[in-house]
């Protein structure tokens, strides 16, 4: 692949996070959304760094996601 092609795959990598992150912060759950993206809830887990689901979904903003700037 190409330099080019990294750069979009990462960004479209992190946008996902991103909407992935918007969805829990508004009360979807993560069963649910493993439902949206065709993958199943322990994949779902996998995707998200420890914890970050549970602080999202309380409201907390104070987190780093690998990928996310």
């Amino acid at each position: 692949m190409t330099k080019e092609t990294d750069d979009l795959l990462g960004e479209m990598r992190a946008l996902k996070m991103l909407m992935i992150l918007q969805l829990l912060r508004q009360g979807v759950k993560q069963s649910q959304i493993a439902a949206i993206l065709g993958v199943s809830e322990p994949t779902m887990s996998r995707m998200l760094p420890k914890g970050i689901a549970r602080s999202v979904s309380k409201g907390g903003t104070a987190f780093a996601v690998e990928g996310v700037e």
